[in-house]
């Protein structure tokens, strides 16, 4: 097993559109993950847009699988900060100890991109989630 990092990065420029270099990307959500170290960046982006896509009805009778538990509770999470779904155009770093990777989400694949030059935002942090927490109880 090897360590990947995995950052969500969604197009605010073009959305269902395939990236095209410059166009701005704004950080959603990043994680950690123990993966087979085999495993190919496209498997990884077919894996982020189930979880960030399906319905949690689906991602909750996947759990039952070991593997996917962790599935489920990052979709949970995705979808309490209330993040759009992933979607062509968006783009996903993906990085090991010893390189990284950048595909981004195409109609029927996934392709790989050298680094985006237009990123912003803030990945997910403590900060951001007690923001998203705040804001929702202002409006309570």
């Amino acid at each position: 097993m090897t360590l990947h990092q995995i950052r969500i990065y969604h197009n605010t420029e073009s959305r269902l559109t395939p990236y095209e270099d410059g166009h701005r990307l704004t950080a959603t959500v990043s994680l950690g993950r123990d993966l087979p170290a085999g495993i190919v960046p496209e498997q990884i982006g077919e894996w982020a847009f189930h979880v960030f896509n399906v319905d949690l009805d689906q991602l909750e009778r996947e759990r039952l699988a070991p593997e996917w538990e962790i599935s489920f509770l990052i979709g949970c999470v995705y979808r309490l900060l209330r993040l759009r779904s992933l979607s062509v155009g968006d783009v996903i770093e993906l990085a090991t100890d010893r390189e990284s990777w950048w595909p981004a989400c195409d109609p029927f694949r996934w392709r790989r991109i050298t680094p985006p030059s237009n990123v912003h935002g803030q990945l997910l942090t403590a900060e951001k989630v007690d923001q998203h927490i705040a804001a929702q109880t202002s409006h309570r």
